[in-house]
C-alpha cells in the first residue's frame, strides 16, 4: 500500500453545499469549527480556519459570483489526526491571484487600500493556500496543522489507520512481538503528539502477543491519557484476551468487543470533556 493509499484510508471527508448567500456563511464556518476540532487543532488553530474560509467565501459572492445567490458554494473537510483540508468550490468568475497585491505596511490612513485583505489573513492564517481556476468550477484549498503535528503520520504496511468522528481506528495486521511493537508504538505516538488522544486499537488481525506488545500498548495509553485522551481496545482473539487476563491487564485496559461501541465511548467522553 503506498502512502498516498494510506492517507485515504486515514481520513474522514465531510460536505457541505450552500447557495451563495451571506446569511449561509455562519453555518459553514459552525461546519469547518467542527471539523477542525473533530481533527484534533487546538482552539486558536479552529478559529484560523473559520476566520479564512469566511473570507474565502465572501470573496466568492462579492467577487466569483458578483452577488447574493447568484451560485453555489460547496465546502469538503478532509480530517486526519492534527490535519485539516478545506476545500471551497464555487462556480463563478474566477481571477488571478498574484495580482493581488499585499497590504501596505503603514501608519497612514489614507494609504491602506481595503482590497485583498481577506487573501493576506488567508495566507498568514492557514499552513496552505492554493488555487485551482477551470473552465467550469473554481477550488480553492486550504491546509492547517496543529501546531507540532508531523504533515503525515507515516504507517508501514502491516498497521491500517482510520479517522472516524475524530476518533482514530488503529489496526494492527501483525504478530505483536518483540520486532514490530517498536513500530506501533511510534505511531501511536505520532498520532498522539499529532492531536489524536483518542484511540481505538482494534486487533482482529492480531494472532499474538507477548511482552514488548504489550508495553508499547501501555506506553501508548499512558500517554493518550496525559494528553486529554484514553486508548481502548476491540476485537481481541480469545488467545490474545487470555494472556491480558493472565498479565492483569484487563484491570488497566478498556477492552470492548466491538469497533463502533469503543468509538462510540470514545465520542462520549470528548462530548462530556
Amino acid at each position: 500500500m503506498s502512502s498516498g493509499s494510506r492517507r485515504e484510508s486515514m481520513a474522514e471527508t465531510r460536505r457541505l453545499q450552500v447557495r451563495g448567500r451571506y446569511q449561509n456563511i455562519p453555518g459553514i464556518i459552525d461546519f469547518v469549527n467542527e471539523a477542525a476540532l473533530a481533527a484534533g487543532l487546538g482552539e486558536d488553530e479552529a478559529f484560523h480556519c473559520q476566520l479564512s474560509v469566511d473570507e474565502a467565501c465572501t470573496n466568492i459572492i462579492e467577487h466569483a459570483y458578483g452577488a447574493e445567490d447568484a451560485g453555489r458554494i460547496e465546502v469538503a473537510c478532509e480530517i486526519e489526526p492534527g490535519i485539516i483540508t478545506v476545500r471551497i468550490v464555487d462556480y463563478g468568475q474566477p481571477f488571478d491571484p498574484g495580482a493581488v497585491p499585499e497590504p501596505v505596511d503603514t501608519n497612514e490612513l489614507d494609504q491602506i487600500e481595503p482590497g485583498g485583505i481577506g487573501l493576506h489573513l488567508m495566507r498568514k492564517l492557514m499552513d496552505e493556500v492554493n488555487f485551482e481556476f477551470g473552465d467550469a468550477h473554481n477550488t480553492l484549498t486550504m491546509i492547517k496543522r496543529r501546531a507540532g503535528a508531523p504533515q503525515i503520520v507515516d504507517t508501514p504496511e502491516a498497521i491500517q489507520l482510520e479517522q472516524r468522528d475524530g476518533v482514530s481506528i488503529v489496526t494492527p495486521q501483525a504478530r505483536m512481538d518483540a520486532a514490530f511493537a517498536p513500530v506501533l508504538e511510534r505511531v501511536l505516538l505520532a498520532l498522539i503528539e499529532a492531536g489524536s488522544v483518542s484511540l481505538v486499537v482494534e486487533m482482529k488481525e492480531v494472532p499474538y502477543i507477548s511482552s514488548p506488545g504489550l508495553k508499547a500498548l501501555v506506553t501508548a495509553w499512558r500517554s493518550a491519557r496525559e494528553h486529554g485522551g484514553d486508548l481502548l481496545l476491540c476485537s481481541l482473539s480469545e488467545r490474545v484476551r487470555g494472556v491480558f487476563e493472565v498479565i492483569g491487564f484487563t484491570r488497566i485496559f478498556e477492552i470492548v468487543e466491538d469497533c463502533a461501541d469503543a468509538v462510540s465511548a470514545l465520542r462520549g467522553r470528548q462530548a462530556r470533556a
